[in-house]
């Protein structure tokens, strides 16, 4: 690409502010979003025509500006006001006077001039500036080059603490708008509850998938806008209050961590990998502060951050005057000077040799102390330092929280005598001062409070899950968090990973309402009373004008003096940074689920706070028990087994029915009780041990009951005794003659003939089977060899009647020498013999 000669860049190169001047890139000027050169035409520019410092931005005109005496006037004002910041905004940037919450401010004019004719198209302000009437810039309106048109812009912050937002004014001459920063205090009191109700913030879990992926940190700005460093998808992400999410990185990141924004809602964020620190400015440019010397920064002596090497950026933070801290990998801490120009570097006195990555916790209280975890061996606490201590190499601190060893424990007590994991995500803190920190390996979330340094726990349970959305943060699950930020409206952020085993990841949210959960309470009996803490996480008092329970079960809750620590009362107080409790007793009036809320009517910006409070009633059981058959009952196979149980009370007799059931499965249709006795007669029972149960089903005045189950045993009938006759009906046997054989079975019961099989021996040699006719059989078997044969017939049994063997028949087999074939015939049975 061929470069115009530097006689065609109709720049200045004076010293300006550095919020003044944009650097330029190896780009034609006419592709800069928001760009314009004034007095002359700029084909191209390269960086080599302007010799710029990195880490300041080159300026080129804009096409509109905001007037710079006005701009000095009321900046001038703003900065003599206590909490107002004193940094030096940007020029482009306006400072309203401090303001209620809720309540407008006096107008201020802001005057636009024009250098060259362009057209309005469309002018919109964020939620806390509004753009009154009279005012001369007119949507569709043309304004000609050195004329002005002014802007009449009343503050109406919507939250506690520094406000920011914008004017964005779409015109002809630009394809990007022309955007006025505007900035201001606002004064309110803020409820937090403890337990706050938990949910998942909109987008951030699409498809039952996490959005972010391994992201470490988030930072809120003074419009409520939550900023994400998504580490895994390289990109630096916003949610506006409106919960609309947009991506404000530019190009390709490589793994983001850090993240901060300052009062003039100027996005920072760094780079561990890559050793850098970057900026977004102007609300949408974005730009390398770090550089690649390697020179000594101190605080007497500080660098030019565009000309030094970072090691290991890592998480960061800003303090109320706009001074980002941040740390650097094992170089320890390190701040930058933002609001100079150009930006300087310091690198602090580090006692916490132990910050040798950068995504350790680390962050900056509004009284400038450093705040940072540390993990060795055995040991997990949160240590602090003060700024001076740091700036003048002075190796002091002091424990926070934490204690000898690495676990959970103290919530409830102070804070340095507690334990902690040994993993510590990020630390927050909101407008009153109170410290938030992700407690990593413990998966919760942990509060500690500024005025008594209690800590507690304000989300999860301690088991890796992703669950609990619409109740107690309490009792809900998270999985190892990370980042955690929280608003000015007191709302707590937290990055979770979405599920027990998984890496990607949503965003939780902790209020604004409580929640207060009671389970199960008997109907018409009062719980032990349980307390919901309520922090005044804002920066003024805050007044009650009225606290009543409303809602579906309203009567079934009350408000308990005696746990009761707040003065809930009409005008009763609560100072900002104080913290006190409100105690409810539950007696739920009917079983099922019992809900209703707290509504504390007050002076906050939305003028109410709520509570939900949950139980559910249940109902007395009745006695209830199975008074037939005896357990291990055996019982002889056919025999009907009645099953019978009892449903009974003190009060009110029972009413409803009875299930029963063998071996699981149900037996019949319920039977109602009668007299408070139900009972069913079982038949068909197998020969083997079964499982009675039986189940009440309930009624109006008594809740279910069982089931209640019962052992029995199903043995066979004991069998008749039975009798065996072996008879012969053949006489002179000879071994060539066959041999008729009777045979006659009886039992005790004459009407009940045995049946079955008789097997005939010789000795212990099997001669025949033979079925019994009516107890009866006559039969034939083949000649035996001579000589003495000792038979007997062995009955088997039937159903009814036992086994049996006849006594022993001598048959003597006479020898002949001569035999005819025809005699030796097989053995048959006779049909309906008839035994004498």
């Amino acid at each position: 690409m061929n470069f115009p000669s530097s006689r065609q860049i109709c720049i200045q190169q004076t010293r300006i502010p550095r919020r003044n001047i944009f650097r330029l890139l190896a780009i034609p000027c006419l592709t800069v979003p928001g760009l314009t050169v004034l007095g002359c035409t700029v084909l191209a520019c390269a960086v080599s025509t302007i010799a710029v410092a990195q880490s300041s931005k080159p300026v080129l005109s804009p096409v509109i500006s905001l007037d710079p005496a006005e701009v000095r006037e009321v900046q001038s004002e703003a900065a003599a006001k206590p909490g107002s910041t004193t940094s030096q905004p940007p020029a482009n940037f306006r400072n309203f006077a401090d303001a209620k919450v809720g309540e407008p401010a006096d107008l201020e004019k802001l005057t636009l001039r024009f250098a060259e004719t362009t057209k309005l198209t469309k002018i919109a302000s964020t939620p806390d500036f509004q753009v009154e009437q009279g005012s001369s810039c007119v949507e569709g309106d043309i304004y000609q080059a050195k004329t002005t048109c002014t802007l009449l812009v009343r503050f109406t912050p919507q939250g506690a603490g520094h406000r920011v937002g914008k004017l964005t004014i779409d015109h002809t001459a630009s394809i990007t708008p022309f955007y006025v920063g505007l900035g201001g205090n606002g004064y309110a009191p803020v409820i937090s509850f403890t337990p706050a109700m938990i949910s998942t913030v909109a987008g951030t879990y699409p498809s039952n998938k996490g959005l972010l992926l391994g992201a470490q940190n988030l930072a809120t700005d003074g419009g409520d806008t939550l900023y994400i460093a998504d580490t895994g998808n390289n990109v630096i992400r916003s949610i506006d209050s409106s919960g609309t999410i947009t991506t404000v990185s530019s190009g390709s990141l490589s793994a983001p961590v850090g993240i901060a924004v300052d009062t003039f809602g100027e996005v920072f964020f760094s780079e561990p990998a890559a050793a850098k620190v970057f900026e977004i400015y102007d609300y949408g440019l974005q730009f390398q502060l770090s550089g690649t010397g390697t020179d000594s920064c101190t605080v007497a002596s500080p660098c030019n951050i565009g000309a030094e090497l970072l090691y290991s950026p890592g998480q960061m933070s800003i303090d109320a005057n706009n001074q980002l801290f941040f740390t650097d990998g094992a170089a320890g801490a390190a701040l930058a000077s933002v609001q100079t120009s150009p930006v300087t570097l310091a690198r602090l006195y580090d006692p916490f040799t132990y910050q040798a990555i950068g995504n350790d916790a680390f962050a900056v209280d509004a009284e400038d102390n450093l705040y940072s975890s540390w993990s060795i061996t055995s040991v997990c606490q949160i240590n602090s330092q003060s700024y001076s201590d740091a700036a003048n190499s002075r190796p002091t601190y002091k424990k926070i929280a934490g204690g000898k060893t690495c676990g959970f424990s103290g919530d409830g007590g102070q804070a340095r005598n507690a334990e902690i994991g040994s993993a510590v995500g990020q630390f927050a803190f909101d407008i009153a001062g109170n410290m938030y920190f992700t407690d990593t390996k413990n998966n919760r979330v942990r509060t500690i409070d500024s005025a008594t340094g209690i800590i507690s726990t304000i989300a999860g349970t301690g088991t890796a899950g992703n669950s609990g959305d619409g109740g107690a943060g309490t009792l809900s699950a998270i999985n190892a968090p990370t980042g955690v930020a929280v608003d000015s409206q007191g709302q707590v952020y937290i990055i979770s990973n979405s599920a027990s085993t998984g890496t990607a990841q949503s965003i939780r949210k902790l209020g604004p309402n409580g929640a207060l959960p009671f389970g199960n309470q008997l109907r018409g009996s009062a719980s032990v009373a349980k307390t919901i803490t309520l922090s005044n996480t804002g920066n003024s008092q805050l007044t009650f004008t009225k606290v009543l329970i409303s809602g579906t079960n309203a009567g079934d809750f009350t408000l308990d003096p005696n746990t009761t620590s707040c003065n809930i009362t009409a005008n009763g107080v609560l100072a900002n940074g104080q913290s006190c409790k409100v105690g409810v007793i539950f007696k739920p009036a009917a079983a099922g689920t019992r809900t209703a809320n707290i509504v504390f009517l007050d002076n906050t910006v939305t003028n109410s706070n709520t509570v939900s409070l949950s139980g559910t009633g249940t109902l007395p059981s009745p006695t209830f028990a199975i008074t037939a058959p005896a357990s291990g009952a055996s019982f002889t196979s056919g025999t009907t087994v009645k099953f019978s149980v009892s449903v009974t009370s003190t009060g009110t007799a029972p009413t409803g029915t009875v299930k029963f059931s063998v071996d699981g499965a149900v037996f019949g249709n319920p039977v109602a009780l009668a007299s408070g006795v139900a009972s069913a007669n079982l038949t068909g029972l197998t020969i083997k041990a079964h499982t009675l149960s039986a189940s009440y089903s309930g009624d109006g005045n008594y809740s279910v009951a069982g089931p209640l189950t019962r052992t029995i045993t199903v043995v066979a009938a004991a069998k008749t005794p039975a009798t065996v006759k072996l008879g012969s009906k053949t006489s002179n046997v000879t071994s060539c003659t066959s041999i008729a054989l009777s045979i006659a079975v009886t039992g005790k019961t004459p009407s009940s003939a045995p049946a079955g099989i008789v097997q005939l021996k010789d000795g212990s040699k099997s001669l025949a089977n033979v079925t019994l006719n009516q107890g009866s059989a006559l039969f034939t078997i083949p000649a035996l060899s001579a000589g003495t044969h000792m038979l007997t017939a062995s009955y088997e049994g039937d159903a009814t009647h036992a086994a049996a063997v006849s006594p022993t028949l001598k048959e003597v087999v006479a020898p002949r020498t001569l035999c005819q074939t025809l005699i030796a015939s097989p053995a048959r049975a006779i049909r309906n013999p008839r035994v004498n």
